[in-house]
């Protein structure tokens, strides 16, 4: 209980860390770029609403990012985005001057897995099912994003550093309790394997990341009329950290669309590019889907990191690739001149991350919620 209470000190501590950051960037103030905050949560319990076995609360079991705060006029100075500032100009060279700025992000994260038993370790029936499946693992962190737009308006780029922790009990706490109290009536086991989870007690983490989206069709034609029916988009990702892999997929919009903001990611705990302000700001209705190709060469929250962890799969049990796809719906829902509620709602899929035996080799699928206020 006193090493959860430190957890979650740590994490109230850097949740208003985040508040007084956003708060001295916004007396700097500007009227030409929007403010987003908002929540993402990544959660399987809601797919039971489409076919109730889909809800088995196994492999990545839940994900959050609370809050979300989005605002172009942070990533202009100080040091929190100067690393990303320096990688993006490294990254476009001598045509960074073809590029704006038009997203800082900040975030509060969690994300957490466990393998499909969820007994004791020790208990000798348990071992060989623990043995060939996933070990528990979470990560906290924070999350900064910053991103320049072509001024075309048709190509992105974005950097990601994620600076936190893997092996905290804030997972261990939440899942537990939800089991043990029987939350939204659930009769699964208590997950007793938590002592065992990858870096035990907390142990520094790191990820960066850069990835590049450019859109294929349903480009603006410059007249100003930027509304559309159907956008396709590809992008390309680098992450070394706790993850080091390699990502390339597509993703489409169809429906009531403004064409300008085709950069919204839709990737579990992605967030969106900031847009620029404008007399218009239309109603947006549209269907969302995506297929991303991965290649690995490591994932700490399967392998472990520095520390000793009990249990750990080798790079031989590693899948060295893995596909994702989503698939949903996302609205904007503007009330005055520029500010609006976002919200989008998915069915995500992902391949198996390992290979160990064929009875624990699974595609995992869960629902991804967003929502945002727009000022």
């Amino acid at each position: 209980m006193i090493k959860l209470m430190s957890d979650m000190k740590t994490i109230i501590f850097a949740l208003l860390s985040i508040f007084f950051f956003i708060n001295n960037t916004n007396a700097q103030g500007t009227d030409e770029l929007i403010h987003r905050l908002g929540i993402v949560v990544n959660q399987d319990y809601f797919l039971k609403f489409v076919k109730p076995g889909l809800n088995q609360d196994r492999n990545y079991t839940m994900g959050a990012a609370l809050p979300v705060f989005q605002y172009a006029k942070m990533g202009e100075k100080g040091w929190v985005y100067a690393p990303h500032r320096f990688l993006a100009k490294s990254i476009l060279g001598k045509s960074a001057s073809n590029y704006k700025l038009t997203d800082a992000t900040v975030m509060l994260a969690n994300t957490t897995f466990t393998p499909l038993y969820l007994g004791n370790l020790h208990d000798p029936e348990s071992e060989y099912k623990r043995k060939n499946d996933r070990p528990f693992s979470s990560l906290n962190f924070i999350g900064t994003s910053f991103g320049v737009q072509k001024d075309s308006g048709n190509e992105l780029l974005s950097v990601g550093i994620n600076v936190g922790a893997i092996g905290l009990d804030v997972s261990k706490a939440f899942q537990t309790t939800v089991h043990r109290d029987h939350w939204f009536g659930t009769i699964a086991d208590i997950p007793y394997g938590w002592e065992d989870q990858i870096s035990e007690g907390g142990e520094p983490t790191l990820l960066v990341s850069g990835k590049y989206d450019w859109l294929i069709v349903g480009k603006s034609d410059g007249s100003g009329n930027n509304k559309g029916n159907f956008q396709l988009s590809a992008n390309t990702e680098v992450r070394l950290g706790y993850y080091v892999n390699g990502s390339a997929g597509i993703n489409t919009r169809i429906g009531l669309l403004d064409k300008r903001n085709w950069g919204m990611n839709t990737l579990p705990l992605s967030s969106g590019y900031s847009i620029l302000s404008s007399q218009k700001n239309p109603f947006e209705l549209f269907f969302i889907g995506g297929v991303k190709g991965n290649s690995w060469l490591y994932n700490a929250l399967l392998m472990g990191q520095f520390r000793q962890s009990p249990y750990a799969l080798s790079f031989k049990q590693l899948n060295k690739f893995t596909m994702e796809w989503n698939l949903g719906f996302g609205t904007k829902i503007p009330f005055c001149k520029n500010r609006a509620i976002r919200a989008s709602v998915m069915a995500v899929g992902r391949s198996p991350e390992f290979s160990t035996v064929k009875a624990f080799e699974r595609w995992h699928s869960w629902a991804d919620l967003q929502l945002y206020y727009e000022w």
